[in-house]
């Protein structure tokens, strides 16, 4: 196909609300040395998006800038040194950028890379027609996976998957406490867990969102607008609590989810959508020897057996809608307002013909 010279993305241009997010014509990419131009069919939205558009206090992000960390779509062009991409191959994106040579890279812990990045934080992202990514950030399409299902897994799959099976060791047989299961990394450990052939206690707001989560694979459910989850899951566990406890909501939760842990219970944490300032009571912590781990993104390698669960029918992310590019806030908007259950999907304009 004729790649045109210009294409259709939306660009943060200053921090702010919603009115910022700004549909532009710009110069379509050039892939470069090791590169692939990949025409994107759809995008993932995620709580990062919204973090990059209203900006975070002490970091800095390359403005403009086009967000979107997830996507889906086909390759078009490919630049110099590209050994095994060609156009035409349907692909998934792996959201994390590494250097590649370094020491934590080789040695498959790319998200430890003094250079590590994420598309749409880092570098220009998906909410575009086309996104010149690296070859090796590219990853099968497995057929018959709708575009929307493709371009909405990547991020919450390998967010969700490292936390659980690399960073707490969840073993089969041991309870899961998931914080806001009906999120996308929430939606995601509730079939990690059920998959491993753990018992998963999952939380949600309200009861539209509660009854969804038994088809997830949650056990138990708590409405944790209306109960305090800590005292459930005691009740629930003959007062042992939960040997790990799936945390990415921070302040409106915290206590609760330490209150939640059993003796020797470990709590992953990889967000703080509530707030980021969290008290600890030490002599809790440490008489328990229970643990508090901190997991970002994981590394790019686990992604290729989570294409293979995709596959299988194993792992699926959850769409509540799709929306086309020229919406991208009142995408935004119904994350902030967590009017979503799972993952919205964002369409760019299909190329004229």
């Amino acid at each position: 196909m004729e790649i045109p010279p210009r294409m259709q993305a939306v660009r943060i241009e200053a921090h702010g609300g919603l009115d910022q997010l700004a549909l532009r014509e710009v110069p379509t990419p050039e892939p470069g040395p090791g590169e692939v131009l990949v025409e994107v069919r759809a995008a993932g939205l995620n709580h990062l998006d919204t973090w990059v558009r209203r900006g975070v206090p002490g970091h800095e992000f390359p403005l403009p800038l086009i967000p979107g960390c997830d996507g889906a779509g086909v390759v078009r062009a490919v630049g110099a040194g590209v050994r095994r991409a060609r156009p035409g191959d349907e692909v998934i994106l792996a959201p994390g950028l590494g250097c590649g040579v370094c020491a934590a890279c080789i040695g498959g812990n790319d998200p430890f890379c003094d250079d590590y990045g994420i598309l749409g934080e880092t570098r220009d992202g998906t909410c575009a027609q086309f996104i010149a990514v690296p070859e090796a950030n590219l990853l099968p399409r497995p057929p018959g996976v709708p575009w929307e299902v493709a371009g909405t897994y990547a991020l919450v799959a390998l967010t969700s998957w490292t936390m659980l099976i690399d960073r707490a060791r969840l073993r089969p047989g041991e309870t899961l406490l998931v914080l806001a299961g009906g999120s996308g990394v929430g939606s995601l450990a509730i079939q990690i867990g059920r998959s491993l052939g753990a018992r998963v206690i999952a939380t949600a707001g309200g009861a539209e969102k509660l009854q969804r989560l038994p088809e997830l694979g949650a056990d138990e459910t708590i409405d944790h607008n209306e109960e305090p989850i800590a005292e459930r899951v005691l009740a629930l566990t003959g007062g042992r609590g939960a040997d790990v406890v799936f945390e990415h909501v921070g302040e409106a939760t915290w206590e609760q989810s330490l209150r939640s842990l059993a003796w020797g219970g470990r709590l992953v944490t990889c967000g703080a959508t509530t707030g980021a300032t969290a008290s600890i009571h030490l002599r809790r912590l440490f008489f328990k020897s229970q643990q508090i781990i901190g997991s970002t993104m994981g590394p790019r390698a686990n992604l290729h057996p989570l294409i293979a669960l995709l596959e299988a029918g194993t792992l699926r992310p959850i769409l509540t809608d799709t929306l086309p590019l020229d919406r991208l806030g009142e995408a935004h908007r119904l994350l902030e307002e967590r009017g979503v259950f799972g993952k919205i999907a964002v369409l760019p304009p299909p190329l004229s013909p």
